[in-house]
């Protein structure tokens, strides 16, 4: 888990830089800061020892709060030995 969990205000506030860059929330959840300035929400985690990223949606769209939900509903189907990225297949 990360030491601080992230405030919309960071979130909302990150910028852009010359690369991609991630703001982790812990447990496998983070923001992906593109280039372009496109905030996208991840989550990773491991499948049968593989590992996967599922996405949970775009910022602003999807809020901080959406995407904790979706990430905890991932995790309860990952508990319950089911791949969450084939459910969306």
């Amino acid at each position: 888990m990360a030491k601080e969990l992230l405030k919309d205000v960071a979130v909302r506030n990150a910028k852009s830089t010359n690369k991609d860059y991630r703001l982790s929330d812990g447990e496998g959840l983070y923001i992906l800061i593109k280039i372009n300035g496109a905030k996208w929400w991840r989550f990773d985690y491991t499948f049968s020892g593989n590992r996967k990223t599922l996405s949970l949606g775009v910022y602003p769209a999807t809020g901080l709060a959406d995407a904790r939900r979706k990430a905890e509903e991932a995790r309860t189907k990952i508990s319950n030995g089911i791949n969450p990225s084939d459910l969306r297949k």
